[in-house]
């Protein structure tokens, strides 16, 4: 530490109040004590001051000057931390801003990613993906399952402001694994979505023989009046993987349906079937249903003609699973 010397007595004992009560700065307590060492007359006085202190009450003039310590330590002290408090928000301020600028990012639109291509790998189940953004600095590029639908994942990519003297990346690529059954997004984060892939849609003529299956099971099931619709993710069942197809009843004389993007419009009336179709993914594609009344499985295919509706009608498919 620095020292301070003061010659000057007057000063000193001017000082000493304070120094009795430890209201002085580190330097201040530092220059008193080197002169009260060297000068006995200050150190005589300060003597009878600690002496007077346990046998008188201090008197108002002294009362002033230790108030007037306090008061002007009290305010050094709150300045300080005070000034502390503020460089301590400026500094976080310009952390904060430098981390999100330039290296967490934000998520990019959907828009923003000029092309994009998924190439699914049947040995693994993984999802191989690659994207281009010409005009977005890619920082980086990640996915998550989506907390609403399980069968649903979101890519999310993230763009940051390039450093000084470095290039931009506008290129990007991913891989998700086990992605088998599921549908991918890119999402930003959660309101605005684009679909970029689908497992069942890409498996297509997988989809089409489990439809086969069905229909052989139950031959008096009637693709004209009961269009089925394959949802995504895997089932299992007795240990084995497979698909879920929901059946509607189309009702009303004469009425058509359609298939467009996985839904069904018609005319008519709908009825959805109150049991779900199970068929396994390997062949020869066993089929199974699920009956909600009973909450149980059975493999008796009657269940598809007892649950018709009686006002059904005839219906023809004007396009066959346009989405495809």
């Amino acid at each position: 530490m620095k020292q301070t010397t003061i010659h000057n007595c007057d000063i000193i004992r001017d000082l000493l109040p304070g120094y009795m009560e430890r209201l002085l700065s580190d330097a201040g307590e530092e220059a008193v004590k080197e002169h009260l060492s060297h000068c006995k007359d200050c150190e005589k006085i300060y003597s009878q001051m600690k002496e007077d202190i346990f046998h008188k009450e201090p008197s108002p003039e002294e009362n002033r000057a230790l108030d007037g310590f306090r008061k002007l330590f009290r305010r050094t002290r709150h300045l300080k931390l005070l000034l502390i408090s503020a460089c301590t928000l400026i500094l976080c301020g310009i952390l904060s801003g430098f981390l999100g600028l330039f290296v967490i990012g934000s998520p990019v639109g959907t828009s923003w990613i000029d092309h994009i291509s998924c190439i699914y790998d049947e040995e693994t189940d993984s999802l191989n993906i690659q994207g281009h953004a010409q005009n977005v600095n890619i920082s980086k590029v990640i996915w998550e399952k989506d907390s609403e639908n399980e069968t649903l994942i979101n890519v999310l990519v993230y763009e940051t402001e390039a450093l000084p003297f470095t290039s931009e990346t506008h290129d990007f690529t991913l891989t998700i694994p086990d992605a088998k059954g599921m549908d991918v997004c890119l999402a930003c984060p959660k309101y605005d979505r684009s679909s970029i892939y689908s497992w069942k849609k890409d498996h297509y003529e997988l989809v089409q023989h489990m439809e086969e299956a069905i229909f052989q099971t139950a031959p008096s099931l009637d693709p004209d009046t009961a269009p089925l619709s394959c949802a995504s993710g895997i089932s299992l069942y007795n240990g084995q993987e497979g698909l879920i197809f929901h059946l509607d009843y189309v009702i009303g004389e004469g009425t058509v349906f359609w298939v467009w993007n996985d839904s069904i419009i018609t005319d008519g009336d709908l009825e959805p079937a109150d049991f779900e179709i199970w068929v396994s993914l390997k062949e020869p594609h066993e089929v199974h249903f699920f009956d909600y009344q009973t909450g149980t499985w059975t493999d008796d295919a009657s269940i598809v003609e007892e649950r018709r509706p009686s006002t059904g009608g005839t219906a023809q498919p004007v396009v066959e699973q346009l989405s495809r």
